[in-house]
Protein backbone atom coordinates (compact mmCIF):
# COMPACT_ATOMS: atom_id res chain seq x y z
CA UNK A 1 0.00 0.00 0.00
CA UNK A 2 2.98 2.13 0.91
CA UNK A 3 4.91 1.60 -2.61
CA UNK A 4 1.28 3.05 -4.03
CA UNK A 5 1.98 6.54 -2.54
CA UNK A 6 5.37 7.12 -4.58
CA UNK A 7 4.66 8.29 -7.63
CA UNK A 8 1.76 11.24 -5.96
CA UNK A 9 4.58 11.92 -3.80
CA UNK A 10 7.12 12.33 -6.64
CA UNK A 11 5.16 14.20 -8.26
CA UNK A 12 4.84 16.84 -5.61
CA UNK A 13 8.12 16.82 -4.95
CA UNK A 14 8.90 17.82 -8.56
CA UNK A 15 6.17 20.27 -8.76
CA UNK A 16 7.29 22.13 -5.62
CA UNK A 17 10.79 21.90 -7.36
CA UNK A 18 10.19 23.76 -10.12
CA UNK A 19 7.93 26.32 -8.40
CA UNK A 20 10.59 27.43 -6.40
CA UNK A 21 13.41 27.11 -9.68
CA UNK A 22 11.19 29.10 -12.08
CA UNK A 23 10.87 31.73 -9.13
CA UNK A 24 14.42 31.86 -8.49
CA UNK A 25 15.31 32.12 -11.87
CA UNK A 26 12.53 35.20 -12.41
CA UNK A 27 15.02 37.00 -9.60
CA UNK A 28 17.68 36.97 -12.60
CA UNK A 29 17.89 38.25 -15.91
CA UNK A 30 19.73 36.15 -18.36
CA UNK A 31 22.95 37.46 -18.16
CA UNK A 32 22.60 36.73 -14.01
CA UNK A 33 22.51 40.22 -13.03
CA UNK A 34 19.39 40.51 -9.76
CA UNK A 35 16.77 42.00 -10.72
CA UNK A 36 15.15 44.44 -7.97
CA UNK A 37 13.11 42.55 -5.20
CA UNK A 38 9.88 44.71 -4.69
CA UNK A 39 7.02 44.52 -2.17
CA UNK A 40 3.65 46.51 -3.03
CA UNK A 41 1.18 45.67 0.17
CA UNK A 42 -2.45 46.62 -0.79
CA UNK A 43 -3.36 49.88 -1.88
CA UNK A 44 -4.86 52.02 1.11
CA UNK A 45 -8.76 53.10 0.10
CA UNK A 46 -9.39 56.12 1.83
CA UNK A 47 -12.26 57.34 -0.79
CA UNK A 48 -15.87 56.91 0.01
CA UNK A 49 -16.62 55.27 -3.56
CA UNK A 50 -18.91 52.93 -3.51
CA UNK A 51 -18.15 50.32 -6.31
CA UNK A 52 -19.37 46.43 -6.13
CA UNK A 53 -15.99 45.54 -5.47
CA UNK A 54 -12.97 46.86 -3.49
CA UNK A 55 -10.87 49.32 -5.43
CA UNK A 56 -8.08 48.39 -3.35
CA UNK A 57 -7.79 45.09 -4.79
CA UNK A 58 -8.77 46.02 -8.41
CA UNK A 59 -5.88 49.00 -8.46
CA UNK A 60 -3.30 46.38 -6.41
CA UNK A 61 -3.77 43.54 -8.84
CA UNK A 62 -3.02 45.74 -11.50
CA UNK A 63 -0.42 48.10 -10.37
CA UNK A 64 1.59 44.48 -9.32
CA UNK A 65 0.99 42.96 -12.66
CA UNK A 66 2.10 46.38 -15.06
CA UNK A 67 5.41 46.00 -13.05
CA UNK A 68 5.87 42.31 -13.11
CA UNK A 69 5.10 42.25 -16.77
CA UNK A 70 8.22 44.43 -17.65
CA UNK A 71 10.40 41.71 -16.63
CA UNK A 72 12.62 44.34 -15.04
CA UNK A 73 11.62 43.78 -11.42
CA UNK A 74 10.75 41.12 -9.26
CA UNK A 75 7.39 41.67 -7.02
CA UNK A 76 8.12 39.45 -4.26
CA UNK A 77 4.58 36.71 -4.05
CA UNK A 78 2.28 37.12 -1.42
CA UNK A 79 -1.09 37.43 -0.99
CA UNK A 80 -1.01 40.45 1.07
CA UNK A 81 1.35 42.36 3.76
CA UNK A 82 -0.42 43.39 6.88
CA UNK A 83 1.30 47.28 7.64
CA UNK A 84 0.76 48.00 11.26
CA UNK A 85 1.85 51.32 10.88
CA UNK A 86 1.28 54.92 8.60
CA UNK A 87 3.32 54.18 5.77
CA UNK A 88 3.05 58.11 4.96
CA UNK A 89 3.94 59.32 7.95
CA UNK A 90 7.88 60.74 8.61
CA UNK A 91 8.66 57.35 10.38
CA UNK A 92 10.18 54.95 8.22
CA UNK A 93 11.93 53.07 11.27
CA UNK A 94 9.80 50.27 11.09
CA UNK A 95 10.14 49.63 7.53
CA UNK A 96 13.56 47.45 7.28
CA UNK A 97 12.01 45.54 9.73
CA UNK A 98 8.58 44.65 8.72
CA UNK A 99 9.80 44.00 4.84
CA UNK A 100 12.72 42.45 5.82
CA UNK A 101 13.16 40.15 2.81
CA UNK A 102 12.48 43.11 -0.01
CA UNK A 103 14.77 45.56 -1.44
CA UNK A 104 12.20 48.04 -2.00
CA UNK A 105 8.57 48.85 -0.73
CA UNK A 106 5.83 50.32 -2.23
CA UNK A 107 3.07 51.90 -1.01
CA UNK A 108 0.06 53.12 -1.95
CA UNK A 109 -3.14 55.33 -1.32
CA UNK A 110 -6.59 56.07 -2.92
CA UNK A 111 -7.40 59.32 -1.98
CA UNK A 112 -9.47 60.73 -4.72
CA UNK A 113 -12.57 58.78 -7.16
CA UNK A 114 -14.98 60.80 -7.38
CA UNK A 115 -16.85 62.09 -10.70
CA UNK A 116 -17.53 65.43 -11.32
CA UNK A 117 -19.74 67.26 -13.86
CA UNK A 118 -17.61 68.79 -17.11
CA UNK A 119 -19.26 71.66 -16.77
CA UNK A 120 -18.36 73.88 -13.69
CA UNK A 121 -21.09 75.36 -11.53
CA UNK A 122 -23.64 72.17 -10.82
CA UNK A 123 -23.65 70.73 -7.53
CA UNK A 124 -26.78 68.46 -7.47
CA UNK A 125 -26.59 66.42 -10.59
CA UNK A 126 -27.49 62.59 -12.34
CA UNK A 127 -24.51 61.58 -13.74
CA UNK A 128 -26.36 59.92 -16.62
CA UNK A 129 -27.52 63.54 -17.68
CA UNK A 130 -24.67 65.27 -18.61
CA UNK A 131 -21.33 64.36 -18.82
CA UNK A 132 -18.75 64.27 -16.34
CA UNK A 133 -14.93 63.42 -15.77
CA UNK A 134 -14.10 60.45 -12.94
CA UNK A 135 -11.80 62.15 -10.97
CA UNK A 136 -8.71 60.18 -9.57
CA UNK A 137 -5.54 60.57 -7.43
CA UNK A 138 -2.90 58.25 -6.08
CA UNK A 139 -0.67 58.83 -3.11
CA UNK A 140 2.46 57.36 -4.26
CA UNK A 141 5.53 56.25 -2.40
CA UNK A 142 8.57 54.32 -2.49
CA UNK A 143 11.16 53.16 0.06
CA UNK A 144 14.64 51.85 -0.54
CA UNK A 145 15.43 49.59 2.27
CA UNK A 146 18.72 48.13 0.99
CA UNK A 147 20.97 50.71 3.18
CA UNK A 148 21.68 51.24 6.81
CA UNK A 149 18.13 53.42 7.29
CA UNK A 150 15.35 53.92 4.55
CA UNK A 151 15.28 56.16 1.82
CA UNK A 152 12.17 57.61 0.03
CA UNK A 153 12.98 57.42 -3.52
CA UNK A 154 9.78 58.38 -4.85
CA UNK A 155 6.96 60.57 -3.08
CA UNK A 156 4.35 62.05 -5.27
CA UNK A 157 0.16 62.41 -6.15
CA UNK A 158 -0.86 60.67 -9.41
CA UNK A 159 -3.77 62.29 -10.73
CA UNK A 160 -5.68 61.67 -13.61
CA UNK A 161 -9.14 62.59 -14.97
CA UNK A 162 -11.35 60.56 -17.73
CA UNK A 163 -13.63 62.45 -19.61
CA UNK A 164 -17.21 60.36 -19.38
CA UNK A 165 -19.57 61.98 -22.81
CA UNK A 166 -23.53 61.92 -21.50
CA UNK A 167 -23.96 60.10 -25.09
CA UNK A 168 -22.63 57.00 -23.49
CA UNK A 169 -25.40 54.52 -22.10
CA UNK A 170 -24.87 54.14 -18.33
CA UNK A 171 -22.88 50.95 -17.36
CA UNK A 172 -24.33 48.99 -14.78
CA UNK A 173 -21.47 47.86 -12.93
CA UNK A 174 -22.79 45.17 -10.97
CA UNK A 175 -23.08 42.90 -14.05
CA UNK A 176 -20.28 44.41 -16.05
CA UNK A 177 -17.88 44.62 -12.75
CA UNK A 178 -14.36 44.19 -12.19
CA UNK A 179 -13.46 40.82 -13.23
CA UNK A 180 -15.96 40.48 -15.96
CA UNK A 181 -14.63 40.37 -19.85
CA UNK A 182 -17.11 43.68 -20.28
CA UNK A 183 -15.81 45.52 -17.83
CA UNK A 184 -12.23 46.23 -19.48
CA UNK A 185 -14.45 47.97 -22.19
CA UNK A 186 -16.16 50.29 -19.89
CA UNK A 187 -15.48 53.64 -18.81
CA UNK A 188 -14.09 52.79 -15.69
CA UNK A 189 -12.48 49.86 -16.54
CA UNK A 190 -10.35 52.31 -19.56
CA UNK A 191 -10.06 55.18 -17.11
CA UNK A 192 -8.29 52.72 -13.92
CA UNK A 193 -6.19 50.85 -16.39
CA UNK A 194 -4.70 54.08 -17.67
CA UNK A 195 -4.37 55.29 -14.55
CA UNK A 196 -2.47 51.89 -13.31
CA UNK A 197 -0.15 52.01 -15.91
CA UNK A 198 0.90 55.47 -15.16
CA UNK A 199 1.28 54.57 -11.67
CA UNK A 200 3.42 51.36 -12.44
CA UNK A 201 5.72 53.25 -14.96
CA UNK A 202 6.75 55.66 -12.56
CA UNK A 203 7.40 53.03 -9.75
CA UNK A 204 9.40 50.77 -12.17
CA UNK A 205 11.07 54.01 -13.77
CA UNK A 206 12.26 55.45 -9.99
CA UNK A 207 13.28 51.92 -8.63
CA UNK A 208 15.57 51.24 -11.95
CA UNK A 209 17.30 54.06 -11.70
CA UNK A 210 17.89 53.76 -7.60
CA UNK A 211 19.00 50.19 -8.22
CA UNK A 212 21.54 51.61 -10.66
CA UNK A 213 23.36 53.60 -8.15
Amino acid sequence: MRYSLMPALLISLFAISCNRCCEETTRFHDDGRAKPVVVIPSMIDTTSYDAPWSLSEEFTSMIVNQVSSSGEIFVFAKEDFPVSENPFSSDLSWMKKEFSSQEFVVFLELVEHEAVPATNGKKNFNPYEVSTNLEMSVRVRVIDLRGMQPKIVLQEMVRDSYFIPKTILPTDYTAAGWGTEEYRKTPMGIAHSQLAQEIANRISDYILLAKSR
